[in-house]
């Protein structure tokens, strides 16, 4: 009777895992984020983003660092803490960490988006393999709208189409770069 027990608990704990699992899995991939024309660059880039998705919003600051192959993201919110971290070589997004309210955020899109705002000529390395093609504001992958991008003075906005959300990302100074100023002692 004990084992039949046991069996059946871990017969549900296998079954709701599968499950939870699966969840994710019903976002589809994010089309044009793959390329294997990524090059190892020096790349920086430092910006405010405000997301709103489903019913929930998140306003951080993100720090985008490429040295050679891998390009990091680091969110920190507007107070210092760090939200997520993950790293992009030019195939797949490799979340590090973050916090439980973005679990479910979809990263993959969130770093395509991004990259296509804000990467220098990222749409340009997807052309060939995924048929990308950027008219006038919209970002359309085999022939679908995916992303919507409309450049203001000091903002991007973006308006995903896939997987419904909105991200607006004002420019920050970079304060990443090697202090080369006067130094006050």
């Amino acid at each position: 009777m004990k084992l039949e027990l046991r069996l059946k608990t871990v017969s549900w704990i296998l079954a709701s895992a599968l499950l939870c699992s699966a969840c994710q899995s019903w976002i589809p991939k994010a089309q044009g984020l793959a390329t294997p024309q990524w090059a190892a660059q020096n790349y920086q880039r430092q910006d405010q983003i405000e997301v709103q998705w489903k019913t929930q919003s998140f306003s951080f600051l993100l720090y985008q660092q490429q040295r050679g192959q891998s390009l990091d993201m680091l969110a920190l919110s507007l107070t210092g803490q760090q939200l997520f971290k993950l790293s992009f070589d030019g195939q797949k997004v490799e979340v590090e960490q973050r916090i439980d309210p973005m679990k479910r955020l979809p990263f993959d899109y969130v770093v395509r988006d991004i990259l296509y705002a804000t990467y220098p000529n990222f749409a340009a390395l997807h052309t060939a393999q995924n048929a990308v093609v950027q008219k006038d504001d919209t970002i359309y992958i085999q022939q679908q709208p995916v992303l919507k991008i409309q450049q203001n003075e000091g903002t991007i906005e973006l308006d995903n189409l896939q997987v419904p959300y909105q991200m607006v990302i004002s420019t920050v100074s970079n304060t990443l770069e090697d202090d080369q100023g006067d130094h006050h002692d």
